[in-house]
């Protein structure tokens, strides 16, 4: 392998609140307090900002070069500790690329109408120059979701670059820069993605403990140009993983070094390999969006929020926020009380509908 591409999910959503509907006929504006816990949206929050800075200054001191794909809704809760943006800061220019998404991490981008999509891009990129002051040309977009249309929509926004999902298969077919004739892109490659995300921890996987000099070693066999992570970067500085997380992600640039494995960003990795024609249909989408748009009550939710979407009124944060992929996720139903979930937010959606369109 020529190089390898990191990049990390910088992510918290705002979380809805148990509602019931006559607290709303009781209350005369909607609000964000009416229909989300904010109380334990902070007491969230403030636990993964330490774990955020903790690993922000890994990657200052290791000069470790990567991708960040940092939500709206993050930088919206970074008004309860605005050092986490400074720490942020102190990363531009070091080797580190800001990419864009959808403002409120949704999957307007499947929406039949483009302009509540390209409203969300648009509130994205003006806050990685308001906060970070960087203007982005890579884009991710929220579960991974890559079309043709959305690849058209992207080159008229100005964008270079995208990420999107790669298959299960174990081998190395995902491993180059592709190009749809409209956007390059780079395709994640799940196994090893997930192996640190969600396998780290996992006493009884085959190969744990995962070290970055394993790691590394499985990459370096595998043939391709460049090779495509994306993770949460919560799950760095996370305290259930102890230290050593932080110590596989201290040791990782060192052993990709080692291995003359250069690190790349997004950006640098469309610029610097050639792009090859893909082959197939340009579908792409993290587990096929199973765990948030295959039952019934999902699709319900998510075609009014289309259907809302399409009429005319000043849109919000709360309209942004109801768009969160993470509420559409509760009601899957390999999930706790899915059913209760679908009700309540169709409870609270139901109750800003008839306030505000």
């Amino acid at each position: 392998m020529k190089a390898v591409c990191l990049c990390f999910q910088v992510h918290q959503p705002f979380r809805v609140r148990w509602y019931w509907p006559r607290e709303g006929y009781s209350r005369d504006a909607a609000s964000v307090d009416l229909y989300f816990d904010q109380a334990f949206n902070y007491s969230v929050f403030e636990k993964v900002c330490r774990g955020y800075i903790q690993s922000n200054k890994v990657v200052g001191d290791t000069k470790l070069v990567c991708t960040f794909n940092i939500s709206g809704t993050l930088f919206d809760q970074c008004k309860w500790h605005p050092q986490l943006i400074d720490s942020f800061k102190k990363l531009k220019g070091a080797g580190v690329e800001f990419a864009s998404s959808p403002y409120y991490n949704s999957l307007s981008s499947l929406f039949e109408r483009e302009d509540e999509f390209v409203r969300q891009v648009k509130m994205h990129k003006s806050a990685l120059l308001r906060n970070l002051g960087v203007t982005s040309t890579s884009f991710i977009n929220t579960e991974l979701v890559h079309n043709a249309t959305i690849a058209r929509c992207l080159l008229k926004l100005g964008f270079s670059a995208a990420v999107s999902e790669g298959s299960d298969s174990p081998g190395d077919q995902c491993c180059y820069v592709f190009d749809d004739g409209n956007i390059p892109f780079l395709l994640r490659h799940r196994r090893l993605s997930e192996d640190v995300q969600f396998r780290f921890s996992d006493t009884n996987w085959s190969e744990y403990p995962l070290t970055a000099k394993k790691f590394v070693q499985w990459i370096d066999s595998m043939k391709g140009d460049v090779l495509t992570l994306y993770m949460d970067y919560a799950s760095f500085g996370s305290q259930e993983r102890g230290s050593s997380s932080l110590e596989f992600f201290s040791n990782i640039s060192d052993e990709f070094s080692l291995h003359g494995i250069q690190l790349l960003t997004v950006a640098d990795a469309v610029s610097t390999f050639e792009a090859a024609s893909y082959e197939g249909d340009i579908n792409f989408s993290r587990f096929d969006l199973k765990h948030c748009l295959s039952n019934h009550m999902q699709h319900v939710y998510f075609n009014e929020l289309k259907r809302l979407s399409s009429m005319d009124f000043v849109r919000d944060d709360i309209f942004g926020y109801l768009q969160q992929v993470d509420i559409l996720s509760t009601m899957d139903t390999t999930k706790k009380h899915p059913f209760d979930s679908a009700v309540n937010a169709f409870s609270i959606l139901s109750d800003y509908a008839r306030r505000r369109v």
